[in-house]
């Protein structure tokens, strides 16, 4: 639950003052860290889900969010990355509409 509370917060902290043209580096910093406490969340989650049937889904989302974090710290090295992290970010709704149709 850490995981999916803290992956929104990030989400919502960073996107919507975004949308209404306010930029701040403690808005982009709460984001990182928002993020990197859902990647490690998500994880933790993944391990206790070893050996049930929904481990498999976790591992997929472990994955998704793995990529999301990988795009955004390569993001702060290269700023072409950021194509790529708004896709790991899509890539993440379009598996849980994936898991939530199968």
């Amino acid at each position: 639950m850490l995981s999916h509370t803290c992956f929104f917060g990030a989400l919502l902290i960073y996107y919507i003052p975004r949308m209404m043209n306010k930029k701040s580096k403690f808005l982009r910093n709460t984001h990182i860290v928002l993020g990197s406490l859902a990647i490690l969340g998500m994880l933790g989650e993944t391990i206790m889900k070893f050996g049930t049937p929904s481990f498999m889904k976790y591992l997929g989302f472990s994955a998704v969010m793995l990529f999301i974090g990988i795009t955004g710290y390569l993001m702060t090295k290269a700023k072409n990355m950021r194509r790529w992290h708004i896709i790991a970010t899509l890539s993440f709704f379009a598996y849980l509409a994936l898991i939530i149709i199968l």
